[in-house]
């Protein structure tokens, strides 16, 4: 997939996947790493500014071994901000949709 395809999107997809409760970087890193080959390089710069914003913050918890991991949390914020972006792509993937499912330009 095209990166800047992939960075203009990252925000929404890190919120969402939050949205469903706690996780831990790594767990963040597998996930858009399996669905949208992103890599370490850009989750952990990616979570730093979601958290600068106050959009997520994170917990530390003790781990089964060692030492205490950061799990990240969906802040009330990061969810306005989820629900904002959600609905920006919605209509900006109709308005695409719309140019190149739309009339056959010939």
């Amino acid at each position: 997939m095209n990166a800047q395809f992939k960075k203009g999107v990252l925000d929404l997809i890190t919120l969402h996947i939050l949205k469903n409760g706690q996780m831990t970087t790594y767990d963040v890193l597998v996930e858009l790493r399996d669905r949208l080959s992103v890599n370490e390089n850009t989750i952990y710069p990616l979570l730093r500014r979601l958290e600068n914003d106050s959009l997520i913050s994170h917990l530390k918890v003790q781990g089964e071994m060692g030492a205490p991991h950061k799990v990240f949390v969906l802040t009330e914020r990061g969810k306005t901000q989820l629900e904002m972006l959600r609905k920006d792509w919605d209509d900006f993937y109709q308005e695409v949709n719309d140019i190149l499912g739309g009339k056959n330009d010939e």
